[in-house]
């Protein structure tokens, strides 16, 4: 991203405050944080810099798997990332699925409220403890988010009350809308939206670069060099952190995997990713073994 000298003078301003900046260019605080730290990066020399972060897909609460997210909560305590990802579909919001209506057995004590508050305090809470205070986070939207909108499209009269963000306390995250692209350097982030047998193909096709993504559950990639830039770009999507069988399937067989990101982004743009994959609650990663514990839950 190319930043105009006027903007520049004022984003380098350190006696004006993130608000007045803000305030004066018509943006964001986040976005002249952003701004702030683009303008840091490219004074450092390349090979001094380097960010971490994590990303996870498809939580899915109170679908989700509990060993997953513990394996995933020690492993951001040890990496202390620069930026951490919820990908979309953190939360599940079956009780308001017009797939659902109808279906009183599946419905059977879920309450949206509730799943706001359990997903607070078992997820949002327990990763901001560990978390780093620069800590950039960001809050995906995905289609299951989408269900409060949809509802409110049917019931306006809902409007105020039941938005996950009257629900969920992300004033320290940053919001991505479904479908909008979020990126670090080269590479670039997204919920997922195709679904077809090579996923990972279309979505090359569709966005021309360097891309992640969740939505199918499983893992899934291609990658494609063109013949003008003669650099490698890749699809590349990411499994989830739900349970594999939820009370909708019935039992079906199915391809999906629990996966989560962890990546390295350079000064010029370059990033080292690395998918790790939990099997029965347990991975290895840098030699070290993450199990996942139900303690936590058990005292609850």
């Amino acid at each position: 991203m190319k930043i105009s000298n006027s903007w520049r003078n004022l984003l380098e301003n350190r006696n004006l405050s993130r608000e007045k900046v803000a305030e004066q260019l018509g943006i964001s605080t986040e976005d002249v944080r952003a701004l702030r730290r683009i303008i840091k990066i490219e004074k450092k020399p390349l090979g001094n810099f380097r960010e971490t972060g994590i990303a996870a897909w498809d939580i899915h609460y109170p679908e989700h798997n509990k060993e997953c997210i513990e394996i995933l909560l020690d492993f951001t305590k040890d990496l202390q990332p620069d930026y951490f990802i919820l990908g979309g579909d953190q939360l599940d919001l079956g009780c308001i699925s017009v797939f659902n209506q109808g279906k009183l057995k599946l419905l059977e004590n879920k309450r949206l409220k509730e799943e706001y508050d359990g997903f607070q305090r078992d997820i949002l809470d327990r990763f901001e403890k560990v978390l780093p205070r620069k800590c950039r986070k960001l809050f995906m939207m995905g289609n299951h988010e989408d269900r409060v909108e949809r509802l409110l499209e049917c019931e306006p009269q809902y409007i105020g009350l039941i938005e996950i963000e009257k629900n969920l306390n992300l004033k320290k995250w940053k919001i991505i809308p479904n479908n909008e692209v979020f990126s670090i350097g080269n590479i670039n982030f997204i919920h997922g939206c195709y679904t077809c047998k090579y996923h990972a193909n279309k979505t090359l096709s569709v966005y021309g670069d360097n891309v992640f993504y969740g939505h199918v559950h499983n893992n899934q990639s291609f990658t494609q060099t063109t013949k003008i830039e003669n650099q490698p770009q890749r699809a590349t999507a990411v499994g989830c952190l739900c349970n594999k069988n939820p009370e909708w399937m019935r039992g079906r067989p199915n391809s999906w995997t629990h996966e989560f990101l962890h990546f390295s982004v350079f000064g010029d743009g370059n990033f080292s990713p690395h998918i790790e994959t939990i099997i029965n609650g347990r991975c290895e990663i840098n030699g070290k073994i993450y199990k996942g514990s139900r303690q936590f839950y058990e005292e609850e």
